[in-house]
């Protein structure tokens, strides 16, 4: 369901994008202002390369602050697995020490 709603989600801000580049064809003059550069461009690449640049911001500073979330989440994994190697030799002790009574009570 959540995937469903993930693609739903993407094909309107893909249709919203397509339909903000369409309606907005018209030229702006783009100043880059230390140097002598001026360019023409249509209204909606700055629009896109600014909201590129703010999702790029926005998912690094996310990323980063959830750093010590998966520094957590790794050292629980690391716990688990020694935990889990621990089981299976405790496991197996158990094990051998069940076939030693078993023999020893057949013996007697």
């Amino acid at each position: 369901m959540k995937r469903i709603l993930t693609w739903l989600a993407m094909i309107v801000v893909g249709v919203v994008v397509v339909v903000f580049s369409i309606s907005n064809r018209g030229l702006v003059t783009l100043d880059f202002w230390p140097l002598p550069v001026l360019q023409d461009v249509p209204v909606y690449i700055p629009v896109m390369i600014a909201g590129f640049l703010g999702f790029l911001f926005g998912g690094t500073i996310a990323w980063f602050s959830a750093g010590g979330t998966r520094s957590k989440a790794r050292k629980a994994s690391r716990r688990a697995s020694s935990l889990e190697k621990d089981l299976t030799v405790l496991q197996q002790k158990i094990d051998e020490l069940d076939a030693k009574r078993k023999q020893t009570s057949l013996n007697s």
